[in-house]
C-alpha cells in the first residue's frame, strides 16, 4: 500500500508558479490601499531625532568604571606581595 501510493506520489506532474515581487510601500509601485497601515505604522513608532539634533546616551556608568581601572595599589608585606587592585570597597588580588 505504501509503496503504491510513493509511485502514485512521484508520478504525479509537479506544478510551480512564478514568484513575483510586489513593493509595499505605495510610494514605489504597492498598492495605494497600503498607505495609511504604513503611516499608522510609522507613527507608532515614535518622533524619532530630527535632523541637527542627536541624541546621546548615558555614559555616567562606564565612566565609572574607566576611573576605576587606575586604581593599582601595591601590597605593603615586606617579602614583596602581588599587586592589590581595589574595586568600589573591595580588594582582589591581581595574581591569586
Amino acid at each position: 500500500m505504501i509503496t503504491v501510493g510513493l509511485l502514485a506520489l512521484m508520478t504525479a506532474p509537479a506544478m510551480a508558479g512564478q514568484l513575483v515581487y510586489q513593493p509595499t510601500n505605495p510610494t514605489f509601485g504597492g498598492n495605494p490601499l497600503n498607505g495609511s497601515f504604513l503611516l499608522s505604522t510609522a507613527q507608532t513608532q515614535g518622533a524619532g531625532v530630527k535632523s541637527g539634533q542627536q541624541q546621546t546616551p548615558d555614559l555616567s556608568g562606564l565612566d565609572k568604571a574607566l576611573s576605576n581601572l587606575g586604581n593599582v595599589n601595591q601590597g605593603t608585606g615586606s617579602t614583596g606581595t602581588s599587586p592589590v587592585i581595589v574595586i568600589q570597597s573591595g580588594q582582589v588580588p591581581a595574581n591569586p
